[in-house]
This record gives structure tokens, sequence and C-alpha cells, in this order.
């Protein structure tokens, strides 16, 4: 099997699993919001984001160093996940103290801090998760992660409808979430044992203290890019309440299902370029160039469709007590690109040990992301938390292609950008003159997009070429 091959089978397992359980996510997601109203998704989307950026701390980046160390040399498998669980059992600790300490300090009702503790059961389990799913990828064997993935939505859809057609509250449907981490947990596990290595217990001085140091660049890395994604859905409750949070949280959680595209695609391509970085210079420049050409090729066309069809996608799947959302949608859709291709520079970034640049350039994205809402919220509510999002996006890659111009080569974005560009805005043309129902416009957006690329000759030989490999 070619390196293509491989990178496609992984993409193939991964993206087939995440686009069913995203399904299932998008399903409950739309329906839990009208079920909870604007004023209780805001308490829930709050809660998760609240403990997501807390939830970094229970494993600093140590599954990404595995994945990272154990696609090179398998061979010290054992020691890395023996170590690696019990340094994680002692930062699990402290996290769910961080959190019920600052949630208390911060005088939220009962209710809201009875949600964000079960929030943070759940994400200290999911990343003992994480860890298992680090030894699958490094493996390559993307299936066993896709299965959890599957699972972990599969639960939650039937806890949140099982939870609407009994008349749950907020609290309760963060039950369902912590039960479903537990037994998602419980599966990895399972694998682990059965397929890779037992997890066993080992404290081995020096190479904890190598494994903290390598983890923590990384670390501060993740949790500054989960505060950069989180830190305006905290703000907003802060600032403007719960309210406001649901309203940008109904068309955030859009963006975020889209965010499957880049997350798929360098899950699969990590291990591998993280092997070619040492091996065969070539390859990594190759799949660079390719990796930030298909994203953009793929993420233009959905900005430009979404801001056409951003009323419909609003009134269909929320209705109309989120009317407020197709602005905050309309905005927020225009982050896609750039994210897809910030979140890529960021896993090539890790591949080539640039994890102290990447720390930089994140924590400079994160303080302008901070500053810029502290003036916007006050004054535009959720409309200027999306605004800095699109700000922040756009700061953000223009900051890492310049310095990944610098150490692997520039490709002429410009040249890459002209005819997908075109070709998203004559289709999003089409879609606004015809008016047509949402499902038949997105069908002719696809058809219509991918025949002008053709037309204007926007892919190359060796593209299809990487196609045809993809395919067998």
């Amino acid at each position: 099997m070619n390196t293509i091959q491989r990178i496609a089978k992984n993409i193939g397992v991964l993206s087939g699993s995440q686009l069913i359980g995203y399904l299932f996510a998008f399903i409950y997601t739309i329906y839990m919001a009208r079920y909870l109203g604007a004023d209780g998704y805001g308490i829930l989307s709050f809660a998760i984001a609240f403990t997501t950026i807390f939830g970094i701390l229970a494993d600093l980046g140590l599954s990404t160093l595995a994945v990272r160390e154990l696609s090179r040399d398998k061979s010290e498998i054992n020691r890395y996940v023996g170590n690696i669980i019990l340094i994680k059992i002692v930062l699990s600790v402290f996290t769910l103290g961080m959190i019920a300490l600052i949630i208390n300090l911060l005088n939220y009702p009962q209710e809201v801090i009875n949600v964000v503790y079960l929030f943070g059961l759940s994400v200290v389990l999911s990343s003992f998760s994480q860890m298992f799913y680090s030894i699958f990828q490094a493996h390559e064997k993307m299936e066993y992660q896709s299965l959890g993935n599957l699972l972990t939505n599969i639960l939650i859809f039937v806890g949140i409808f099982y939870g609407i057609s009994k008349g749950f509250d907020v609290l309760e449907f963060a039950i369902i979430y912590f039960i479903t981490s537990l037994i998602v947990l419980v599966y990895n596990f399972i694998i682990s044992v059965r397929r890779f290595v037992p997890p066993v217990l080992m404290f081995d001085k020096d190479f904890s203290k190598f494994l903290m140091k390598s983890a923590i660049p990384l670390s501060i890395v993740i949790i500054f890019s989960t505060m950069y994604v989180k830190i305006d859905t905290v703000l907003l409750s802060l600032l403007q309440g719960d309210v406001a949070v649901g309203w940008y949280n109904a068309a955030y959680r859009l963006i975020e299902l889209l965010q499957f595209v880049p997350s798929v695609y360098t899950l699969a391509i990590f291990p591998v370029i993280s092997n070619f970085h040492s091996s065969s210079k070539k390859d990594f420049e190759a799949i660079y160039r390719k990796s930030f050409k298909y994203l953009i090729i793929l993420g233009l066309p959905i900005a430009a469709v979404t801001t056409v069809l951003a009323d419909k996608i609003i009134l269909i799947l929320f209705q109309s007590g989120f009317l407020e959302s197709i602005i905050a949608l309309q905005i927020l859709i225009w982050s896609v690109p750039f994210m897809f291709l910030s979140y890529t520079a960021a896993w090539i970034f890790i591949s080539m040990n640039k994890q102290n640049l990447l720390l930089k350039l994140t924590f400079v994205g994160l303080v302008l992301n901070i500053i810029l809402n502290l003036i916007l919220i006050p004054q535009f509510s959720y409309i200027g938390a999306s605004v800095v999002t699109v700000i922040t996006d756009v700061f953000g890659i223009t900051l890492g292609y310049y310095f990944l111009s610098k150490y692997i080569g520039k490709i002429g974005i410009p040249g890459i950008v002209v005819k997908p560009a075109v070709a998203s805005i004559l289709v999003s043309l089409l879609i606004f003159k015809l008016n047509m129902g949402l499902a038949i416009s997105i069908i002719i957006s696809i058809i219509s997009y991918f025949a002008l690329l053709v037309l204007f000759k926007a892919f190359s030989k060796e593209d299809y070429e990487i196609f045809r490999n993809m395919i067998k």
C-alpha cells in the first residue's frame, strides 16, 4: 500500500464514521436546542466551552506527543502508555479541582455550577480516551478511533431523544454526556487490551520528566488553541447572558460540525507527515502543498453558498426562536476556509517539531481574540463575537503561512485561490437567483461547483493521478 493509499484508507475510515457521527450530532443538537430554547441551550453551551478549556489540563499534550513519537518507534509503546496513565491521573485530579474553584468564584447559579461539574467529569474521562486514540493513530488503525467517535455520537443521540421524551432539564442532559464518556472509555480500554497493549501503570522518573518537558509546549499550544475557539462563548456568557450564548452557538455549532473536514484530514496525515519529516523532505513538502490546495477548494464554496442560504438553514433547523442566529451564521461561515487551513497548518508545525513557534503564534492570536471580544461584545453582543472569530482566523493563517513559507517553501496562494473563488461566486449567484429549496440548492451547488472547476482546469494531471490512487 503506497503513501497516498495509506492516507486515503485513513481518511476513508475516519470520514465515514465521522460523517455518520456528525449526522447524529447534527440532528440531536438541533432538537436539543429547540427543546431547551436559547436560554437552556446557552447554559449547556457555556458548560461545554468552560470545561473544554480547563479539560486540556488533564492531558497537557501527552496524547499528541505519543502519536508523534510512537509513529516513529512503536517498540516504546508500553513505556509511553504506562507513564502517561499515571501522569494523567494526577492531572485529572488537578483539573477537576480547578474547574470547581473557578466556577464557584464566578458566582453562577447552582444549576449552572452542577452542569459544569458533570461536564468536567466528562472531559476528564474523554482525555483518557484520547490517550487510547493516540495508540490507534500511531499504528494507523483509525477504524478503532472511528468506532469510538461513532459510539459517542450514537449514545448521545439516543440519550438526548430519550431525555426530550421524558422532559429532562439541562442538568439531566449533562448526565447523558457523562455516562457516554464513561462507556466510550471502557470501549477504548477493551480494544487496547485485546489489540495493542494492556495499560499497566509505570513510573520512570527520568522518562516522566522527559514526557512532561516535551509535552508542555504542545499542551500550551492546545490550551491556547482551545481558548481561542471557546473563549468567545465564555465571554458572551459573562457579558451578555445565556440567551446571547444560545443564539451565537446555534450558528457556531454548524461551523464546528464542518471541522470534521480538517479534523479527519489531519488525523489521517499526521502519522505519515511526522515520519516523512525525518525520512523524506520531498514527500513532506508535496503533502503540505496539496493539503493547502484541496482545503481551499473545499472551504471557499461552503462559505459563499452558506451566506446565501443562511436564512433557510437557520429557520429549517432551529426555527423562529433562533432568527438572530442568521446574521451570526452569515458572518461566522467566512471563518471556515481559514479554519481549514490553520487547523492543518498547526499539525504540520507539530510534525516539524516547531511546537514552540506554534505556541507563540497561537498566543498572539489568542490575545488578539480576547482584546477584540472585550471591545466588540459589550457593543455588538453575539454579532461582535462572530466578527472577531473571522478576523482572528484570517490573522492566524496569515502568520502561519508566513512561517511555513520560510521553513518549507511558498505555495503561491493567489494561483490556487483564483479559480475556486470565481467558481464559488458564480455558484452562489446562481443559487441566489434560483431561490429554490435548501436540499435542491445544495445539490445544485455541489454539481455546479465541481463542473466549473473541471471547466477552469483547476486540477492538474498529478491531482487526477492522486484521486485514482486514493480510489484504489
